[in-house]
């Protein structure tokens, strides 16, 4: 009467590869989200720091051409008062001297009394005269270059992120598809696969953080 009953099989071990399947689906899932959120994050700091990058540049250019316009009205000033200095016309040198700017007056100054220098332009030692706009905008450039370098360097992150993402979406791929198949050698093989862009993913993740 024994015989009609048939022995309990044992657990196939088909079930532990879907539970592995299952923890390996499971981890990628949770980092792809991580991954995705870090990656919006730094493409933000990427793109802010761009963009303050370029509104910086702007001002640094608007700067350089007021010093532009500044240095072009003190060359003429300059010359009208060299031209009335040496025609001898001292009331309209004096007058031209009242609307020079300080800077321009001590370098003019400077320049009567210095024979190696042309004008009071020249670039020699000494020479007081400056232009604050130029400082301005060298600073502005500066600190343009600065901002770039950090959305350069928040966009590389992203890029570090997004690239941990892929590979874990080919860990979700190989792990949801390995347990479809009868076969348990393709089986162990796309869970190994799915193993090793999961840990790839987590390395470049790690990299990234």
């Amino acid at each position: 009467m024994t015989d009609a009953f048939v022995e309990t099989p044992a657990e196939p071990s088909g079930d532990r590869l879907q539970i592995l399947a299952a923890i390996i689906l499971g981890i990628a899932a949770t980092l792809t989200a991580f991954s995705a959120y870090q990656a919006a994050l730094s493409d933000g700091e990427a793109l802010q720091g761009f963009t303050t990058s370029t509104r910086t540049l702007s001002d640094a250019n608007a700067f350089y051409a007021e010093a532009n316009q500044t240095f072009a009205l003190d060359q003429q000033l300059f010359v009208s008062y060299a031209t009335a200095a040496q025609e001898g016309n001292v009331a309209l040198s004096d007058y031209l001297i009242t609307l020079m700017r300080p800077e321009l007056v001590a370098a003019v100054e400077w320049w009567a009394v210095t024979d190696a220098a042309v004008t009071p332009f020249d670039d020699l030692e000494g020479n007081p005269y400056t232009i604050e706009q130029i400082d301005t905008a060298t600073g502005l450039e500066d600190q343009a270059s600065a901002e770039f370098a950090d959305g350069a360097a928040a966009d590389e992150i992203g890029d570090r992120y997004e690239l941990a993402g892929v590979l874990f979406a080919l860990t979700l791929f190989f792990g949801g598809i390995a347990t479809l198949f009868s076969k348990r050698s393709v089986t162990v093989g796309l869970l190994g696969v799915a193993i090793l862009t999961l840990s790839l993913g987590a390395i470049r993740l790690v990299s990234a953080v």
